[in-house]
């Protein structure tokens, strides 16, 4: 697809489509969390970011399977540079205290869990990740460090949960969130194969690097329910479900690259050129400056370390600027 006139409206309508889809199939995620009797964090860490970023995962396996890994690994980085810069603007609206204070040990794990592995990502990236069969040791890695990590959080939200007596009770009737769930999802699954092919049309009509599309345009759809999601639970003071949302997506993102990779049937990682780099550097940055914002309402000493909201909110534009100036090399 190399014409703009059919790339643009491709790509405009699709990512409505997705998220319209994204902004439901949250909605539904969060309703089934309560009928299941899941704990909050965890609701937030894996039924809803999960959700929120089926909207990726479909996009970047689409992108892969054109041939368009670029694209992918762009889209990948590029959300969770996003999702960073999303909490940060949600902070500074309804207050860094309020959505920072107050999280135990469970918040702290997921936020490093999405950290490690990104860091793994960038690292496999830089030494050219070797091949396992139709996996590498990167994907591998990734995999294995999300899926313990994953447990890890689990655990200790369990135990938070016991702790405070506040564990959910769970019952009722799920069908019709069920349904709703698999209808919305179905409309990702639909959509977002032309959310791609159109990207890199419009790439390829514009003579934009596809890596920088990831980062930029795709990213910005994609990742539109998730910012949809943190800011209506702000709303409700529900401000677990908002950092579960936004670290859980970021660390499912980079687990994205296990599934794409048999797409691509060699290794992912090696097609990371300078803007992936970048990218990857930059989210992982971001992540880090939230973590020790968290850190900083468990230890006394290191208040001042809540100034780094700010400077999330500005690093984010400063990194785009960056990635787009060496995509144009």
């Amino acid at each position: 697809m190399d014409s703009l006139a059919i790339a643009l409206p491709t790509f405009f309508g699709s990512a409505v489509m997705v998220v319209l889809a994204g902004v439901a199939l949250a909605r539904y995620g969060d309703e089934l969390a309560e009928h299941t009797g899941w704990g909050h964090l965890w609701v937030g860490t894996i039924l809803v970011s999960v959700a929120t970023s089926l909207p990726e995962l479909v996009t970047n396996v689409s992108a892969t399977a054109i041939g368009a890994v670029p694209l992918a690994l762009g889209n990948i980085f590029g959300a969770d540079m996003l999702n960073m810069w999303t909490i940060s603007l949600i902070a500074l609206v309804f207050g860094i205290e309020r959505l920072f204070s107050g999280h135990g040990t469970s918040t702290q794990r997921l936020a490093l869990v999405a950290i490690v592995v990104a860091v793994l990502a960038v690292g496999m990236g830089a030494i050219d990740d070797v091949a396992l069969g139709r996996y590498s040791v990167g994907a591998v890695g990734i995999a294995v460090v999300y899926v313990v990590g994953m447990r890890l959080v689990y655990k200790a939200s369990q135990k938070e949960s016991h702790a405070s007596k506040d564990a959910p009770s769970g019952g009722g009737n799920g069908r019709s969130a069920w349904l709703g769930f698999g209808g919305a999802a179905l409309v990702i699954a639909i959509a977002s194969p032309f959310l791609a092919i159109s990207a890199d049309g419009i790439a390829e009509a514009t003579g934009v690097a596809s890596s920088f599309m990831g980062v930029l345009a795709v990213a910005m759809v994609t990742t539109l329910p998730e910012a949809s999601v943190g800011i209506a639970a702000a709303r409700r003071r529900a401000y677990g479900l908002v950092l579960g949302n936004v670290y859980g997506s970021c660390a499912f993102n980079i687990a994205i690259v296990s599934f794409i990779e048999p797409v691509h049937a060699r290794p992912v990682l090696e097609s990371m050129v300078s803007e992936h780099f970048i990218a990857g550097g930059m989210a992982v940055l971001l992540m880090v400056m939230g973590l020790l914002v968290l850190r900083s309402y468990r230890t006394r000493t290191m208040g001042w370390l809540r100034g780094l909201v700010p400077l999330i909110a500005v690093a984010y534009p400063a990194g785009m600027l960056w990635v787009f100036l060496a995509a144009r090399g």
